[in-house]
């Protein structure tokens, strides 16, 4: 097994695990909230913990939306594109093309709910532009300078990108699902 298919294999792990924090909101929040989880707006928000539980759903939602969408692009475009000149400076575009619409359409459901940033959106939002800047460091290196020895720096800074993300979209529901637990063992 080589590194690249032990990395796809993770990345399905992290698809997977991201599916199940919008599951868990499905299952925890939905029954209380309705469909106000995905329509409420900034009148009937009235509360800190409402515009938590918003933003940090709408960021789960987005987040396993765009890694799914974009990382189907990526494997797409690796697999079409002939030349491997060509094939590199698109992957890397498409790549960052597809994080700069994640921060678009983050900020966009943000400000047209009228929801704050919770801590959660915020991280999200800080690694994603982190990851594009190691995303345009590899398309000028490699695109236009054929420099192919920041791949590892490329691969390591965008797993760790990859996990605080994930790990920060974890907060919430790990420290709702605890909230719980201590409820009902106190009554």
């Amino acid at each position: 097994m080589t590194l690249n298919d032990f990395l796809n294999h993770l990345a399905w792990i992290f698809k997977g695990y991201e599916a199940l924090i919008v599951l868990w909101f499905l299952i925890t929040q939905f029954p209380k909230y309705r469909w106000s989880l995905f329509y409420a707006r900034h009148h009937t928000l009235n509360s800190l913990p409402l515009h938590e539980l918003h933003s940090c759903f709408m960021t789960a939602l987005c987040y396993l939306l765009f890694h799914l969408y974009s990382s189907e692009i990526d494997n797409f475009i690796i697999r079409q594109l002939s030349t491997v000149d060509g094939q590199i400076k698109l992957f890397y575009l498409t790549a960052m093309i597809n994080q700069f619409l994640f921060l678009l359409t983050l900020f966009s459901l943000h400000r047209f709910k009228g929801c704050f940033f919770s801590k959660t959106a915020r991280v999200n939002l800080y690694t994603t532009l982190a990851l594009m800047a190691l995303l345009f460091m590899q398309l000028v290196a490699r695109g236009y300078f054929d420099y192919h020895e920041l791949g590892m720096v490329y691969v390591f800074g965008g797993w760790a990108c990859n996990i605080i993300s994930v790990s920060a979209l974890s907060i919430y529901p790990i420290r709702q699902t605890l909230g719980y637990f201590q409820k009902r063992s106190v009554a």
